[in-house]
């Protein structure tokens, strides 16, 4: 039964630059699959991971940032819970219920590193790049989750919901 699921509590990053591009990160896993066991092949998606066990949303927002780009608290301006969704998937692997939270955070460097990502991370990890919104849409890539474009433009715009929206993060691509 799925509500048996291993439970992976994460918090990704919509993080702003001051061109108003979105970092998304780029990952080759063949080892995180849709729940039925395919692989779309090379992803991207905004940045963020799994929260530790007792930290709270901004504790694990504030670690990812610097895990994933060497960027700190102070290099950016943190704004707003804005979205959250689940859904099963194979994760690394494993079959786990994943429940994602999406923070708005800004900054006015375009400059990151990968040299602090995990070890695992590493692993599938290739790069990040700046997205322009005209960029997602046009992309013959994979982005994750697939709704960016549709929920996207309120968030650059600074139009945040007045309470974290429910997104569907089970969306698959239209393309194999």
């Amino acid at each position: 039964m799925s509500s048996e699921l291993p439970i992976h509590n994460s918090v990704r990053l919509l993080l702003i630059n001051d061109q108003n591009k979105l970092l998304l990160m780029c990952a080759d896993d063949p080892t995180t699959t849709t729940k039925e066991g395919v692989y779309y092949g090379k992803f991207w998606f905004p940045i963020g991971g799994e929260s530790e066990p007792g930290e709270q949303l901004m504790e694990t927002a504030i670690r990812e940032l610097k895990e994933e780009t060497g960027l700190e608290e102070k290099d950016v301006i943190f704004g707003p819970q804005v979205w959250f969704g689940e859904f099963d998937m194979v994760l690394s692997g494993k079959m786990k219920r994943l429940k994602q939270k999406f923070v708005v955070a800004y900054t006015e460097t375009s400059d990151t590193t990968l040299e602090y990502l995990t070890k695992e991370e590493q692993k599938v990890i290739e790069k990040t790049a700046w997205f322009t919104l005209d960029d997602i849409k046009q992309s013959t890539e994979i982005i994750y989750p697939v709704v960016l474009p549709d929920y996207l433009p309120d968030i650059l715009n600074r139009n945040y919901p007045q309470e974290p929206i429910w997104i569907d993060l089970a969306k698959k691509p239209n393309y194999s």
